[in-house]
């Protein structure tokens, strides 16, 4: 066979594959979402204060950390159960069921932590750095329903396989978000441009919420099951107490760096931080586009060899990625794009580079433990893990600085993955012992 009818036959052998077809079609519009955040980050980076820039952040991540428990597990049995009915009409009645739960358990929770001013006492564990936490109570109040209440939608997109409607909210969001707030900083920039930018990012993101949960409201059937919400919040539970010890976890490093550093110090980590997102922006779409199909594949033999096959090209990938990220930004330095005052960060961003292309090979395992049903091994293994990452933090953040947070990144992920990589091993050879299959 010829060069050309190979190459032919190459393109049109994965032009017809279903899954990788998904996969690139999201890709693409990530790929344009985070390069859109790239190119506008300097543009950020001008208009605030390399200290502002370092609170925004904090506040963001706070607000991200908190939002992972405040769901309450409750996309993985959206996800779960949506393909195990197949009428609409029970498809709509979870729906209905789920995000009413939701809604009801958050607004109360929100109700109760601002009513009696419980959000100041959060405040003054988080910070050790003065903040005029007053104004921005609002905006962080809405800025948590909100990335809850987006973090379900975009849940239901990919479980709905919805593909060109996460597209479109998507391109929205890059167009809408970004212009806005720009605009509102440039006006803006002599005030405080942190409750500037966290008003404006989350009033937009509020208003394309609304919009886009049209989609949402066209398949719902307004009838609430009480075996589906408890069958949800059992389900949902365990990866919730998870998301409780992921806060240390996951934000310990940020944590520890306040309180021994200052805002100028989390600048150039978060700066190096969103350099470094890049790797679980791409994946997360992969994943939402990945899981359909896994949890549709009921051989677990077959899905062993194929996660195999994705954490090759995964790693393959986010290592040239990688490589071309740190190339890019130490040009951004070099012509002064991203000023001067965050030069740091070039040494920084490798370490962190690391530590998401493992964290991004974590969530290939875990989708076992939603497939057998066994989600509450998460909560065990965060509770272990929370343990030694806590004391791990202690140890190095106040002597190394960025370095330890980035080590402390590092050692967290890794351990994850070793972790659920023998867990997972263990589950399915009994599985498939069980069930007289090969041995994986």
């Amino acid at each position: 066979m010829k060069a050309p009818q190979l190459v032919n036959a190459w393109f049109r052998k994965y032009r017809e594959d279903v899954l990788l077809g998904r996969l690139f079609s999201v890709l693409g519009i990530d790929i344009l979402v985070k390069i859109s955040g790239i190119i506008l980050l300097p543009v950020y980076l001008h208009l605030m204060t390399q200290e502002e820039y370092g609170l925004y952040s904090y506040l963001v991540s706070i607000v991200l950390t908190f939002s992972l428990v405040l769901n309450f597990g409750l996309y993985i049995p959206l996800s779960k159960f949506y393909h195990d009915y197949s009428e609409p009409g029970k498809r709509g009645k979870l729906i209905f069921t789920i995000f009413s739960l939701l809604f009801t358990i958050l607004s109360l929770i929100v109700f109760i932590i601002y009513f009696f001013r419980l959000d100041f006492q959060i405040v003054n564990i988080l910070f050790k750095n003065p903040v005029n936490y007053n104004n921005y109570r609002e905006a962080i109040m809405l800025a948590i329903i909100v990335t809850v209440l987006n973090f379900m939608l975009t849940n239901y997109f990919f479980a709905s396989e919805k593909i060109h409607a996460i597209k479109k909210y998507n391109i929205a969001r890059i167009i809408f978000i970004n212009g806005i707030t720009l605009g509102f900083l440039y006006f803006f920039h002599a005030g405080d441009t942190v409750e500037a930018r966290l008003k404006s990012t989350y009033i937009i993101e509020a208003a394309l919420l609304i919009l886009f949960s049209f989609f949402v409201y066209r398949e719902i059937r307004p009838a609430f099951d009480l075996k589906i919400a408890i069958a949800s919040l059992k389900l949902g539970a365990p990866v919730m107490l998870s998301a409780i010890f992921g806060i240390v976890i996951n934000f310990s490093d940020k944590f520890f760096l306040e309180k021994y550093g200052d805002f100028t110090d989390l600048s150039n980590y978060y700066l190096a931080a969103s350099c470094a997102a890049v790797i679980p922006m791409i994946f997360t779409s992969l994943q939402n586009a990945w899981l359909p199909s896994f949890l549709k594949e009921k051989d677990i033999a077959k899905n062993f060899i194929r996660t195999k096959k994705m954490i090759g090209k995964l790693v393959f990938l986010f290592s040239f990625l990688s490589l071309a990220m740190v190339i890019f930004v130490q040009i951004l330095l070099y012509t002064r794009i991203i000023p001067m005052k965050y030069q740091e960060i070039i040494y920084i961003l490798p370490i962190l580079l690391v530590s998401q292309i493992i964290a991004a090979l974590v969530p290939l395992y875990t989708n076992y433990l939603i497939y057998f049903e066994k989600t509450y091994i998460v909560s065990l293994v965060g509770f272990f893990i929370c343990i030694i990452i806590f004391t791990v933090s202690i140890l190095l953040i106040p002597k190394f600085g960025v370095y330890g947070a980035g080590f402390v990144s590092v050692m967290s992920n890794l351990t994850y993955l070793i972790a659920y990589y023998f867990i997972i091993r263990s589950l399915s050879r009994r599985h498939l012992s069980a069930t007289n299959n090969p041995r994986i």
